[in-house]
């Protein structure tokens, strides 16, 4: 009867020590892991993710949610392809229809006019820094040539129809041409133009100068 008791009792210490070793390892683990928190606070904080704003739209969000497509032009593109004007690089994207009224005075006027899936260039909405621009013609229709080439920055060129957010006129997409506001200094560009045959040559050039005031505000 002794016996068993000892060994009743011998097990229930047995038990007890794996209990609380059992407690420890469990509660060590916790500390453990603030304890390697508390040494590196630094991966703690979350980490500021830019993103990328369209300007080109009333409602600005992400480039990545924008619900219409969207194709940008840089400055850049205008050096590349050689491009004489805003109408002439505009002309090259798959979803801009070529126009004839910039080589026609009857019934075009001379002017240059974007037309976006071949809607007409009333149905496109034109717009500068994402403002409206003052139609150059009763019909609504925005000239080109009155945007200076030299100081635009980029052409953002929306398609899939905008009129729920700016109305009628922007039924086919929106055009916003964004202009360089902190040029500084002066910059000259001429070009040359002839065909093979030595005839319809084209000859440009252009003086740009700028300078900011007011510690940067004008």
């Amino acid at each position: 009867m002794t016996e068993t008791k000892g060994i009743t009792r011998k097990a229930a210490l047995l038990s007890s020590a794996a209990t609380l070793t059992a407690g420890l390892i469990l509660g060590a683990a916790p500390f453990a892991l603030a304890q390697q928190q508390g040494d590196n606070p630094d991966q703690a904080e979350e980490e500021e993710i830019e993103q990328i704003v369209v300007t080109g739209s009333r409602i600005v969000r992400p480039e990545l949610t924008s619900p219409s497509p969207l194709t940008v032009v840089g400055a850049e593109d205008f050096q590349v392809t050689g491009t004489i004007n805003t109408e002439a690089l505009l002309n090259q994207l798959p979803q801009v229809i070529p126009g004839v009224t910039q080589f026609s005075n009857n019934p075009g006027g001379g002017v240059a006019t974007v037309d976006l899936r071949g809607l007409g260039s009333v149905r496109t909405l034109v717009l500068v820094n994402g403002r409206r621009v003052v139609p150059s013609d009763p019909l609504g229709f925005v000239d080109l040539n009155n945007i200076p080439a030299p100081l635009i920055k980029r052409v953002e060129t929306i398609t899939g129809g905008a009129s729920a957010v700016y109305g009628s006129d922007a039924i086919s997409g929106v055009v916003n041409f964004i202009l360089k506001d902190d040029f500084e200094g002066a910059e000259i560009n001429a070009m040359y133009r002839v065909t093979s045959r030595g005839d319809s040559a084209v000859k440009t050039a252009s003086l740009t100068v700028g300078g900011n005031f007011a510690d940067g505000r004008g």
